[in-house]
């Protein structure tokens, strides 16, 4: 489905892309999130080089928050260039555990900080079921509106997240709405016919289970996507690189979905608790 962003990932020139992605070192201010100004060494250049092992273990969640957040996301850096290296899932997942554990202060404090991933999340569900039900008066006449355009399944994923996700022009906000354009985009994938306004509810979980992993993905690129252009990786690299993150992490949020299906849990709840448990799953 052509959603602003694919499901492979951000593409060159989309908002998806990190800011680093195709900048080099020419800009001179501060990083996302208070990173260090690009081109200001982070530790990583090249591959692992000083940062211990085990550099994330040493300190308290409290104690992290007085540390440059540059220096606090350093071990994760490293280890994502042993990943990029050929390290192997193992890196990975290392790579991912010392960015929540360390870098967002624990998985505690890293779901606080989403929190608006599964607000919004949760809303984008809520909504689907709204539709579907087709009994709350603004929802309908949504419904009518939107299919008096007669809009392509891409400009209706469109309009569906402009519903749900107004643009705030925030950049938390529009990482959230290309991560659930993107996960209606998956939606249509697994079954281009599937009428949005009418999703059962396995689609409804699916669009929300994939709305939380992609954010997880925008979350490891924005923190950790420097390590990509510090060695060097070709574009085409890259998109491999993004694509086998993504597959693993849609592969652990999936098998939290899995194990929370036999339960009747509303989507606001289902979002909250994806979340948390994913973190936590991630910062073993």
């Amino acid at each position: 489905m052509g959603t602003s962003t694919s499901s492979g990932g951000g593409k060159a020139g989309s908002p998806f892309d990190p800011e680093w992605l195709d900048q080099g070192d020419v800009a001179g201010g501060a990083g996302p999130e208070g990173g260090a100004p690009d081109g200001a060494p982070d530790g990583d250049e090249g591959a692992p080089q000083d940062v211990p092992e085990d550099g994330d273990a040493g300190l308290e969640p409290a104690q992290d928050q007085d540390i440059a957040p540059d220096r606090r996301f350093m071990p994760a850096r490293s280890k994502m260039g042993k990943y990029l290296s050929g390290g192997g899932r193992d890196a990975l997942r290392g790579a991912a555990s010392s960015m929540i554990k360390k870098g967002m202060g624990g998985a505690g404090r890293a779901s606080n900080t989403m929190r608006g991933v599964a607000q919004g999340a949760g809303r984008l569900g809520s909504f689907l079921e709204a539709v579907r039900a087709g009994t709350d008066p603004q929802v309908v006449d949504w419904i009518q509106r939107v299919r008096g355009l007669n809009l392509s399944a891409s400009d209706l994923a469109l309009e569906l997240i402009k519903e749900v996700m107004p643009d705030t022009g925030s950049v938390d906000d529009e990482s959230l709405r290309n991560a659930a354009a993107d996960a209606l985009a998956q939606l249509y994938e697994q079954d281009p016919n599937v009428d949005i306004f009418q999703l059962d509810d396995q689609q409804i979980t699916a669009v929300i289970g994939f709305t939380i992993a992609n954010e997880v993905c925008n979350r490891m690129d924005l923190q950790l996507g420097q390590t990509y252009e510090k060695l060097k990786y070709s574009p085409v690299e890259i998109q491999e690189f993004r694509n086998d993150i993504k597959q693993w992490v849609h592969g652990e949020v999936q098998r939290i979905m899995e194990d929370l299906a036999a339960q009747r849990i509303d989507p606001q709840t289902l979002a909250q608790t994806v979340l948390q448990t994913a973190l936590e799953v991630f910062a073993e």
